[in-house]
């Protein structure tokens, strides 16, 4: 959501100024997209359909990346005087593509569907919060609780305990409204589906080819998209996708593989754009494997990686060594949290030893993706400084990598990213590393980290709430489920036909503000 290829997540737009649109709207564009594990709202936890979701569907606030605060998009404005029950005021000129009302009804009935568990929406337990959710997920009540709708522009959210950070976390990918046609047949509605976004699907969704869409005239926000046409070509292979924007049968790229970085400035010159982003890269381990429980194993595999040897081989510098799972773009990040995130390859062969670390092993990461080069780094540096003897491979495409994961397939040491759908330490750490949520791949427990991520959310001193989330990243980072490893720089690459590009910290480009201009 979400993942990085990971969902994981999904906002609205930033606050940046939209060019001229009267001058200077117009034209289509293509831009570099992988396949979507899916294009349901309630179930897309990955970077690959949250990006185009997030231009398909308007949700109640989004995020201004600019102050870190969220913002009303169908909603006007909130108002709470406990951080429990919460008051939105809608907007009531937004429809869906189809030219049906948004009403506050429509934000409750999809919310309920989404946590239905008959129906298996992965972005269900972000429902967790509302008042009722145990019930729904339990089979005791068919609605939530704490979900009211007073008229069709008023929607009250009762909270089982106070959340400071409900706001920004309805900007989420999950909690975006459906149509009633959705619910008819909601396979079927996904191959073209039917949002309140600025862009509305141009056809179906082509798998492995294309995703279409163009502007939504009647969309009544105050920012619509600046290109009458936008197609998300689906790759298997970045490399391609490189070559393809060189020869201009590509617009935009936005993550060129780690090999170009040594040559990009002069394939590009000007048409490129860097950006200090929250994408965060981690070796995951299965904890549900016998092999990976102790924790000086895990520990000792993370010393034994020299992170800043890979960077500069294979990324030409442009990641820098992650030190904690908290990133840098947040004001909460501290540099070294990490105790075992160094480089020592004497103490980690001695830890690894004494552990009785396996002599096996199985690495696993999605293909296309340029991860296959830093992989196998990885992997001679596990040989090299820890004795393994044995290392091989499994990669797949990322939707089917994803399933891997979903169903605990997963055998070995995995790769996996996260960034922030929005700047919160608490989505920075509550949706992957908490009891039970969807986006915990590792199967990671732990009861005082869990309580700790419950108290952080509930506080109103933001300094008081900065430290417990702290607090509970130390413990994270001494259980170590996954091996932090980088943070990402991220280089985007374009043709001459567009200009105004630009990326947001979660690396999404923000293609509602591209200017096409040939």
């Amino acid at each position: 959501m979400a993942l990085v290829a990971a969902a994981c997540g999904s906002d609205d737009d930033d606050s940046t100024d939209a060019p001229d649109e009267a001058a200077e709207s117009g034209g289509e564009f293509t831009i570099y997209n992988c396949e979507p594990q899916n294009l349901m709202t309630g179930n897309s936890s990955e970077v690959c359909g949250s990006s185009v979701l997030e231009q398909l569907y308007s949700g109640l606030t989004a995020v201004d990346y600019d102050t870190g605060e969220a913002y009303g998009v169908v909603a006007t404005d909130w108002e709470t005087e406990d951080n429990v029950t919460w008051t939105f005021n809608l907007r009531d000129d937004f429809t869906f593509h189809n030219g049906d009302p948004v009403t506050a009804q429509t934000f409750a009935d999809t919310w309920n569907w989404v946590v239905d568990p008959d129906n298996a929406q992965q972005n269900a337990n972000f429902y967790d919060k509302i008042l009722g959710y145990e019930d729904v997920i339990n089979g005791d009540a068919e609605e939530l609780e704490g979900v009211r709708v007073i008229d069709d522009t008023t929607l009250e959210i009762e909270l089982n305990e106070p959340f400071s950070p409900l706001p920004i976390m309805l900007s989420y990918t999950g909690f975006y409204p459906l149509p009633d046609e959705a619910f008819e047949d909601i396979e079927a509605f996904q191959e073209s589906p039917i949002g309140n976004g600025r862009y509305q699907m141009d056809g179906e969704w082509q798998h492995d080819v294309e995703i279409a869409m163009e502007r939504y005239e009647d969309w009544p926000g105050d920012d619509p998209g600046v290109a009458d046409r936008i197609v998300w070509r689906i790759y298997d292979d970045i490399n391609t996708a490189y070559l393809d924007v060189q020869a201009g049968e590509l617009d935009v790229l936005k993550q060129i593989p780690p090999e170009r970085e040594t040559t990009v400035e002069n394939d590009f010159g000007e048409n490129l754009v860097r950006t200090d982003t929250s994408s965060f890269t981690y070796m995951g381990f299965p904890l549900y494997q016998e092999e990976f429980q102790d924790p000086d194993v895990r520990h000792a595999m993370s010393m034994a990686i020299d992170r800043q040897a890979i960077i500069d081989a294979i990324f030409n510098g442009a990641r820098s060594p992650a030190t904690a799972v908290i990133p840098p773009v947040l004001p909460q990040h501290r540099e070294d949290a990490c105790d075992y995130c160094h480089f020592d390859p004497e103490a980690a062969a001695e830890m690894y030893d004494e552990a009785g670390g396996p002599d096996e092993l199985t690495l696993y990461f999605n293909s296309g993706a340029g991860h296959e080069d830093w992989v196998e780094a990885i992997a001679n540096q596990w040989q090299e400084n820890l004795g393994v003897e044995e290392i091989s491979f499994e990669d797949l495409e990322f939707a089917q990598y994803l399933d891997l994961h979903d169903n605990a397939e997963v055998t070995g040491p995995f790769r996996l990213g996260w960034v922030l759908s929005y700047p919160s330490p608490q989505y920075a750490m509550e949706p992957i590393y908490t009891t039970g949520v969807s986006s915990n791949y590792t199967h990671y427990s732990n009861e005082e980290f869990d309580n700790l991520i419950t108290e952080a959310n509930g506080v109103q001193d933001q300094a008081e709430a900065d430290a417990l989330y702290q607090e509970a990243e130390d413990i994270l980072l001494e259980d170590l489920p996954i091996i932090p490893l980088w943070y990402e720089t991220r280089t985007t690459v374009h043709t001459d036909r567009v200009s105004n590009v630009e990326v947001d910290p979660r690396t999404f480009v923000r293609v509602e503000q591209i200017q096409v201009t040939e």
